[in-house]
């Protein structure tokens, strides 16, 4: 099996606390067009899916309505960076522990947002490459961010693992040829990551460079 080189992160639930701003942004955009029914704080379950996929399967919407409500939901969610999004305890702190891989990330928002709550709260630099869903042709669970992710930092799709929250981020992973990391801080579920198949589970950022450290031992310090 190759050594890890590059670690590919998901921002919601991940990186980013960003429940409040998700929820804001998911109730405004179906008030913008005059539909009820679904709260957000349900929803919420659902952070990481596409939010194209939540309101066409969850909410029942198609056709101008479902752009609208995307289009809204993009637009309320790009605002409330400053507001809604914090880095998760210790973040920031492992993040700059992991010196020995290329970082990227690859997420559903769209790469303005993301790039924007990355820099706010002081995550950025430590990205060579921010991917969002609106920079390949299919999201996560597609294997698309993973593949794109991995060329442009120079390395195989077989040298990355792929960290996040949620059974998409697995999904996305392994149809890419990459390893998995769940962590159990976010909004997935230890069941649903399990469930996917996720290759290890973490419970707290410090676990990671170790994790890492064991999966590259020719290359970590």
């Amino acid at each position: 099996m190759r050594a890890v080189r590059a670690v590919l992160f998901d921002i919601d639930g991940t990186l980013l606390d960003t429940r409040d701003a998700w929820v804001a942004a998911f109730d405004g955009a179906l008030a913008a067009i005059r539909r009820t029914g679904l709260s957000g704080a349900v929803a919420a379950q659902w952070i990481g899916t596409p939010i194209e996929t939540i309101y066409a399967e969850r909410c029942g919407l198609a056709g101008d309505d479902l752009a609208r409500a995307v289009q809204e939901f993009q637009r309320i969610e790009a605002a409330s960076v400053r507001q809604g999004m914090r880095p998760y305890p210790r973040i920031a702190e492992t993040l700059a522990s992991l010196t020995s891989w290329r970082l990227g990330i690859v997420t559903n928002k769209r790469s303005a947002t993301a790039v924007e709550a990355l820099r706010v709260t002081g995550l950025l630099t430590s990205f060579g490459v921010v991917l969002g869903g609106d920079s390949v042709a299919r999201k996560k669970p597609a294997p698309d961010p993973v593949l794109r992710a991995a060329a442009m930092l120079g390395v195989a799709a077989g040298e990355c693992v792929v960290v996040g929250d949620t059974e998409v981020d697995v999904r996305a992973g392994h149809a890419a040829g990459a390893r998995t990391i769940g962590v159990t801080w976010g909004y997935g579920t230890r069941a649903s990551l399990e469930a996917a198949g996720v290759d290890h589970l973490i419970e707290s950022p410090d676990a990671l460079p170790p994790l890492l450290r064991g999966l590259t031992p020719s290359r970590a310090a």
